[in-house]
């Protein structure tokens, strides 16, 4: 049995690595053409180039793994099927759950390691990848944080403070404006609940003006407003790496940050199902493989190898479509947002879990 399960298990992974190293390949190519422009125009030198997507190596491997396994699953056991050995193992009195344990126990195995690489890797290195491709494009540094605030300073005098930006809907929460004398007096100061794009034109709602004398700071003059028009001094894009993304923070730490804001009455909607996807995402894989064994142990029944390999295509682009659809039912608020995460799972899981045990019963 031990023989049987390490020859299984080698025969798997040789195949894995293979259509592994294939799609990334394929994989990393189209990333290279979509952004390779946006490098040659800005004259990047080849070794910033050769960084940039060798950071991004690490989620292009996250994206394939799990259709890697639909389809190293289904070659291996097809091809012990096509040569008759999964019929000389059912001779020795294996049944087809002990022939195909071994390859469902490396693909959980497997499913683990990706959660790992996704939660440990993938966030470091996507966010070294994006500094890489915002120093090339030469995007405004002027931004910092202090205290989990952006601070943003515009000339040597004028300062701008915004406690949490959402970015789909375009609002910048808790905004502050200082502006100040050139000996850094202050002239003016501006607090409002929130700022809001409208129609290319930022408007400060629900706020207080404080203008100061210019000779005596305790003398000033307040105003109260509900709607108040300015001009800020970068775009939505130049402060992109300031806004939490999911791709670029740790499982522990997006979580923790969601904890927070939500505290503060922000909305974390599109932010929780991001920190549910990296945890369903995975073990995608794992419903892959089941899947794929299914197909493999009925390829007799489908027509052979190649009507199979069309419906593991089938199944592939059915997930991303059950998947993508149930996330961004859950950024619309439509389901909550663990389910919108691990709905295409349970659904899959369900047609696989079904498919196997009718297959295993034969």
């Amino acid at each position: 049995m031990r023989i049987i399960s390490r020859y299984v298990t080698i025969e798997f992974l040789k195949i894995f690595l293979l259509i592994s190293a294939g799609l990334t390949t394929v994989y990393m190519v189209v990333d290279l053409f979509e952004n390779l422009s946006d490098f040659t125009k800005n004259h990047a030198d080849f070794i910033t180039i050769i960084k940039y997507f060798l950071l991004r190596l690490p989620q292009s491997i996250y994206y394939i793994v799990p259709l890697s396994l639909l389809f190293a699953s289904f070659l291996n056991l097809g091809l012990f099927i096509k040569y008759n050995e999964v019929t000389a193992m059912r001779s020795g009195g294996l049944s087809s759950l002990h022939i195909t344990s071994s390859i469902l126990t490396g693909t959980l195995i497997i499913s683990i390691l990706i959660f790992f690489l996704n939660d440990v890797i993938v966030p470091v290195a996507n966010k070294r990848a994006d500094d890489i491709k915002r120093k090339t494009e030469k995007r405004k540094e002027e931004t910092f944080f202090k205290e989990d605030s952006l601070w943003f300073k515009s000339g040597n005098y004028t300062l701008y403070n915004v406690r949490f930006i959402d970015s789909d809907k375009k609002i910048l929460w808790k905004v502050t404006v200082h502006s100040l004398y050139p000996d850094f007096r202050i002239r003016e100061s501006i607090s409002a609940d929130k700022a809001m794009l409208e129609n290319g034109q930022w408007y400060l709602q629900s706020g207080i003006r404080r203008t100061f004398h210019s000779t005596n700071t305790n003398v000033m003059t307040v105003d109260a407003f509900e709607k108040l028009p300015i001009q800020f001094p970068f775009d939505l894009k130049d402060v992109r790496h300031a806004v939490v993304q999911a791709s670029e923070t740790r499982f522990s730490v997006l979580r923790d940050y969601i904890k927070k804001i939500q505290k503060e009455g922000y909305e974390i909607r599109r932010l929780a199902v991001d920190l549910y996807a990296k945890t369903s995402f995975p073990f995608a894989g794992f419903i892959m493989t089941v899947i794929g064994i299914s197909l493999a142990l009925n390829m007799k029944r489908l027509g052979g190898m190649a009507p199979g390999i069309g419906l593991c295509i089938l199944v592939s682009l059915l997930y991303w479509v059950c998947f993508s659809l149930s996330l961004h039912m859950g950024y619309a608020g439509y389901i909550p947002p663990i389910l919108s995460a691990w709905m295409a799972n349970i659904i899959l899981m369900g047609i696989g879990s079904y498919a196997f045990y009718s297959s295993t019963q034969m």
